[in-house]
């Protein structure tokens, strides 16, 4: 874990300092960037794999996506109620 957070660590300072490189220097920066990335979330993702159904981690996983439809959903209903509060305040 302590690896994992000291690579995560030089990986945004690395990120960090190549903002300020030249444009023609960017881009194996950004190659290399994209492929730790890559790396690292299947590393987490078989890390999951790994967790007992009921672990914390999981459950937030398993979580996430029904949160973000109910999200949806409220988003949707505010806006449909602010058009019709809309058309009753254009209708006085």
């Amino acid at each position: 874990m302590k690896k994992l957070l000291l690579f995560s660590g030089i990986l945004l300072g690395g990120a960090a300092a190549a903002r300020f490189l030249p444009e023609k220097r960017r881009e194996p920066v950004r190659r290399f960037a994209e492929k730790m990335r890559e790396r690292v979330s299947s590393h987490m993702g078989s890390m999951m794999e790994k967790m007992p159904e009921n672990s914390p981690p999981r459950l937030v996983m398993s979580t996430l996506p029904r949160l973000a439809d109910q999200n949806d959903q409220i988003l949707e209903l505010l806006r449909e109620q602010n058009d019709l509060m809309r058309e009753l305040s254009a209708k006085r």
